[in-house]
């Protein structure tokens, strides 16, 4: 009997791209399986401290592969808004059904954001934030991506991301300098804090510590969603060939990036922490660049063989980021209970590793029955 565990690639509806899916469940199929498990696994082979900051840190400043990870999840939002918003518009024009979507979703992903890192599961207002999870920023980009998108005229559209990156430039660059106290964003955090939460919120306390601002930053969120879009808009063109609208995306993707070196080299930090400018053009152009390969190989090509558990993270993509964060405890203690001696069997320094991958084993689990019920419903 076929267990039929993951999507089959040979399935996919014709209409859809299916390198956006895919390259989504690569995303979170890193973030919730691969970084789980490299954590371990390089303490265990004694890896220096360099590949654990390419691969699963966020240095203060450069660009690594970990990076990447949230803002590729804000650029797939935006590279979904086409497909998800295009049936509720009618003549072109956003219907009642449109707005309640978006705003839904917007609420949805912020409740969530705060159960997954702002602690609104304390009911304290001394350690609740309001904003400081990827969730939320995938909310902002995705609004702004949605009500942009329904701007007839193109230059309009283009020229909002422009401006926005533009103004935040120039705020970040002339507003402070590129240090966790220093840089323009966190004052204004501090003061949004101070104002919304009661004197002695720890969110108040540790800005500068941890060197995370969001307030500021949502002026950039809408620019990586904004690129997922066009990039979308850009694949599904009727204009030009399947060739032609890969080597235009390819085009955008490396000129972001060029732009971004540039900016780089000129004294404009990247530093993923505040998103400056210089980073979130790296973090573009890589995102287009990825999208640019995989629909050469997957729907060009059709090369999609072995692409199931990828495909599953990608069509369930916020059951494993909350199986990640809000679930994990709960997912380590099924992974105990079932496999709980397991990790014992192996040498000391690899028990950590086993650990990882019975949890990691637990999230992909929990992810198959998700789909499980979802096609069940729909029949």
């Amino acid at each position: 009997m076929k267990l039929d565990l993951f999507p089959s690639p040979a399935d996919y509806p014709g209409k859809r791209l299916f390198s956006l899916d895919l390259l989504r469940g690569i995303d979170m199929f890193y973030l919730a399986v691969v970084g789980v498990v490299l954590h371990p696994l390089l303490k265990a082979v004694g890896a220096g401290e360099s590949w654990s900051a390419f691969l699963i840190e966020h240095p203060w400043e450069g660009f690594s592969l970990y990076d990447l990870v949230m803002p590729l999840f804000i650029f797939m939002s935006g590279a979904a808004v086409p497909f998800a918003l295009g049936s509720r518009l009618e003549n072109g024009r956003p219907t009642a059904t449109f707005h309640k979507h978006v705003w839904t979703r917007f609420a949805m992903l912020w409740v969530l954001g705060m159960l997954a890192q702002g602690r609104l599961e304390s009911f304290d207002l001394l350690e609740i934030s309001p904003y400081n999870n990827t969730l939320q920023t995938i909310a902002v980009g995705y609004v702004a991506a949605a009500y942009t998108l329904l701007i007839p005229c193109w230059k309009t559209k283009i020229a909002i991301p422009v401006l926005l990156t533009v103004a935040y430039g120039l705020i970040v660059h002339f507003g402070g300098d590129y240090t966790k106290a220093g840089n323009a964003t966190v004052k204004p955090e501090i003061e949004i804090l101070s104002f919304l939460l009661p004197a002695g919120n720890v969110n108040i306390e540790n800005v500068v510590k941890h060197g995370y601002t969001w307030f500021l930053p949502s002026m950039m969120f809408p620019v990586i969603a904004l690129s997922g879009a066009f990039s979308t808009e850009i694949l599904r063109s009727k204009v030009w060939g399947e060739w032609r609208r890969a080597a235009y995306l390819s085009a955008f993707g490396a000129g972001s990036l060029a732009v971004g070196w540039i900016l780089a080299f000129a004294g404009v930090r990247m530093v993923k922490h505040i998103f400056t400018v210089s980073f979130t053009l790296q973090a573009i152009g890589w995102s287009v660049l990825l999208l640019a390969a995989l629909y050469v190989i997957t729907d060009i090509w059709r090369l999609r063989r072995g692409t199931g558990v990828l495909l599953l993270f990608g069509q369930y993509a916020l059951t494993a980021y909350l199986c990640k964060s809000v679930f994990k405890d709960a997912c380590r203690c099924v992974g105990e209970r079932a496999l709980g001696g397991l990790p014992r069997l192996f040498p000391e320094a690899w028990q950590g590793v086993v650990s990882a991958l019975v949890f990691s084993a637990v999230v992909v689990a929990v992810v198959v029955i998700r789909r499980k019920l979802a096609v069940a419903k729909s029949k």
